[in-house]
């Protein structure tokens, strides 16, 4: 029986200077998808939430920045420490998680006997981060011209969770180190990968923008929200395994690393409304207890 385990070691110069290179250059090679997806963004118009005449929107000349908005060097520093707050319901989820990948990893090469487009030369790098990014495109073009402050937030947040997830995913993948699928290349190559694949930084990325269109907005659209923004990442992480790019466990630990990211940033700049609140208040002759639900 093969392990999933790996010693985790302090990273060294060298290391990091890789995922700096990795990281610069995912960056040139998004600047020609970004562009095009808020062009097509413009076409698509994805719906936002509604303006009334009651509730003028922000000036369309700037986006509305909110001033109390945690800021990325914070939002890093939280995310890296998560897993020291996490209590047993949150260490329940990741064993589930972990189970997932496991479950995924045994058949990583039925999958893609089945399913994969053995030994394609290109990855179509490109062409499968255009979903992800036309739907923020769309979103933000939506927020634009309706001058709608809540799809700002909401692409503000797609921004940030997919900066965390794709920080995360580098680091993840220099540890492990996992080669891609090849011809002639097992699915147990760990620790000695020079083009690395674990886990799915498309996939990741099309959960984390997903995730927040999923679960943004009012609940007269969630199902459609939830269809468009999971469809999303459930499509693109079909492609990179047709595309022979990733194996299957690849993409599932990619999308779970997405909504992760996700619902961690839409907790951080949203907070949760509770669901009711005790309170204790004075009135003459004593203290009154009082409880308070929010109503919308």
């Amino acid at each position: 029986m093969i392990r999933l385990t790996h010693h985790v070691r302090l990273l060294r110069p060298a290391t990091i200077a890789v995922i700096a290179g990795r990281a610069r250059g995912l960056v040139q090679r998004s600047t020609l998808t970004l562009a095009v997806a808020l062009l097509g963004g413009a076409l698509v118009q994805m719906p936002a939430r509604a303006q009334t005449a009651d509730q003028p929107g922000p000036s369309p000349t700037a986006e509305p920045v909110s001033a109390q908005a945690p800021r990325l060097p914070d939002d890093l520093k939280a995310f890296a420490a998560e897993p020291l707050r996490w209590r047993r319901r949150e260490w329940l989820r990741f064993a589930g998680v972990a189970a997932a990948v496991r479950v995924a990893y045994e058949h990583d090469d039925d999958v893609r006997e089945d399913y994969a487009n053995d030994g394609e030369p290109n990855y179509h790098e490109v062409a499968d981060a255009m979903p992800p990014a036309i739907l923020f495109g769309a979103t933000w073009f939506a927020a634009k011209l309706g001058r709608n402050e809540e799809a700002f937030r909401e692409a503000a947040m797609m921004r940030r969770a997919f900066v965390l997830q794709t920080i995360s995913t580098e680091v993840v993948k220099v540890a492990f180190r996992r080669e891609r699928p090849g011809p002639g290349v097992p699915r147990d190559n760990w620790s000695n990968g020079h083009s690395l694949s674990f886990p799915s930084g498309h996939t990741g990325a099309a959960f984390a923008i997903g995730t927040v269109f999923a679960e943004s907005g009012d609940d007269k659209h969630r199902r459609l929200r939830r269809v468009i923004g999971y469809g999303i990442g459930t499509l693109v992480g079909y492609q990179r395994i047709n595309h022979d790019t990733h194996w299957f466990s690849d993409t599932v630990a990619g999308a779970a690393l997405g909504i992760m990211s996700a619902k961690f940033v839409m907790k951080r700049h949203e907070g949760k409304e509770p669901r009711g609140v005790f309170a204790l208040a004075p009135m003459e002759g004593g203290t009154m207890v009082t409880y308070t639900v929010p109503l919308r």
